[in-house]
C-alpha cells in the first residue's frame, strides 16, 4: 500500500510540473506557435484582393527582407515589428480552424465537430472580408501595405521572425495569410506626447482628420463594429491610422450623415472626455470639428 501511494504521488507530481511548465512557457511566449498561425486553408475567391503593380511587389519584398520581431497578441492576430521599426506584420491566429484532438477521435461527435468547424470559418470569413474592405477601399487612412488572404505563387519568399523569447523562425510568406501595416503610436499616448511637446496644432490637425476620417468610412458605407479610438487607432508621421480593422461591414445605411454624425458624437465621447480633462480648448476643437461636419463635401482623404 506504501508503495502504491509513493507512486500516486509521483505521478501526481509529475502532472502539477506538466501543468506548470505549460503554463510557465505559454507565459514567456505569449502563447504563440508556428502551429497557430498555419493553416491548411483553401483558396477563397471571396478573398481575393486587387493585383498587384510590379512597383508594389518590389516594396513588399523590399519590407519583407528584413528580422520581425514578437511585438504582442491580440484577440485575431500575433503582431510582429520590423528591424527598421517602421512596419507591423499581422499572421492570423488560425488554430481555432482546426478541432481540438479529443474532438477528433470521437466519431461519434463528427455532426457537432462539422458544425463548430463551420462557425469557426463563418467568424474568420467575416474578419478577412472586413481586410479586404480596409485594404481596397481605406488603404491610405489605415495604413495597409499588403492584405495576404489566400495563399499564393506571387513573393518567392521567406522572412526571419524572433519570438518573443528570442526563437528563430524561417517562414514562406507565400503559403501564410498576414498583413502588412505601418507601425502607429497608439493615439491617446501619441496625444499626450504631442502635449508634453507643446505641439497642439499638430494634435488639431490630427483631431480634424480623426473626424473627417470616420465621416468618410461613413459615406462610403462602411461601419466598424468595433470603433474604440483608444485601443485601435494610433498615429504615424502625425496622421491618424485605423490600426485595427478587424470589424467592418458593408451597410449602405450609414451613408446617411444624420445617421453618422450621432456615430462619431457617440464614438469619440470618451476621446472629448479625455480632452476636456487634458486641455479644453481641445475638446471644444474636437465638437466644432463634429459640427462642421454638417456642411463639409466628402472627399477621399490625401
Amino acid at each position: 500500500m506504501k508503495t502504491f501511494f509513493k507512486r500516486f504521488s509521483y505521478v501526481v507530481l509529475a502532472l502539477v510540473l506538466c501543468v506548470y511548465l505549460q503554463k510557465f512557457c505559454r507565459s514567456k511566449t505569449d502563447g504563440f506557435a508556428l502551429s497557430k498561425i498555419t493553416s491548411d486553408m483553401a483558396y477563397h475567391k471571396e478573398f481575393e484582393t486587387l493585383p498587384l503593380t510590379s512597383t508594389e511587389l518590389d516594396s513588399i519584398r523590399t519590407i519583407l527582407d528584413q528580422p520581425f520581431h514578437y511585438l504582442g497578441k491580440g484577440a485575431q492576430c500575433y503582431a510582429f515589428v520590423s528591424a527598421d521599426d517602421k512596419y507591423v506584420l499581422k499572421f492570423f491566429r488560425l488554430q481555432h480552424l482546426r478541432p481540438p484532438e479529443w474532438l477528433v477521435k470521437l466519431p461519434i461527435l463528427d455532426s457537432y465537430k462539422q458544425e463548430k468547424m463551420k462557425s469557426k470559418f463563418e467568424d474568420l470569413s467575416r474578419d478577412f472580408i472586413s481586410y479586404k474592405i480596409a485594404y481596397e477601399q481605406l488603404k491610405e487612412q489605415t495604413g495597409l501595405i499588403y492584405v495576404h488572404l489566400n495563399k499564393t505563387d506571387l513573393l518567392h519568399q521567406k522572412i526571419t521572425l524572433f519570438d518573443k523569447i528570442r526563437i528563430k523562425y524561417s517562414i514562406d510568406m507565400d503559403s501564410m495569410e498576414f498583413l502588412l501595416q505601418k507601425k502607429a503610436d497608439l493615439f491617446y499616448p501619441a496625444v499626450k506626447e504631442m502635449l508634453a511637446l507643446g505641439k497642439k496644432a499638430e494634435i488639431k490637425e490630427c483631431v480634424k482628420e480623426l473626424i473627417y476620417f470616420l465621416a468618410y468610412r461613413s459615406s462610403l458605407g462602411i461601419y466598424d463594429k468595433d470603433p474604440d479610438i483608444n485601443t485601435n487607432f494610433g498615429i504615424c508621421e502625425g496622421k491618424p491610422l485605423q490600426i485595427d480593422v478587424g470589424r467592418y461591414r458593408l451597410d449602405p445605411t450609414r451613408k446617411d450623415p444624420s445617421l453618422y454624425i450621432d456615430d462619431i458624437t457617440r464614438v469619440t465621447d470618451n476621446l472629448r472626455q479625455w480632452l476636456e480633462a487634458e486641455d479644453p480648448e481641445l475638446s471644444d476643437y474636437l465638437l466644432k470639428e463634429i459640427h462642421d461636419l454638417k456642411s463639409k463635401e466628402l472627399e477621399p482623404a490625401s
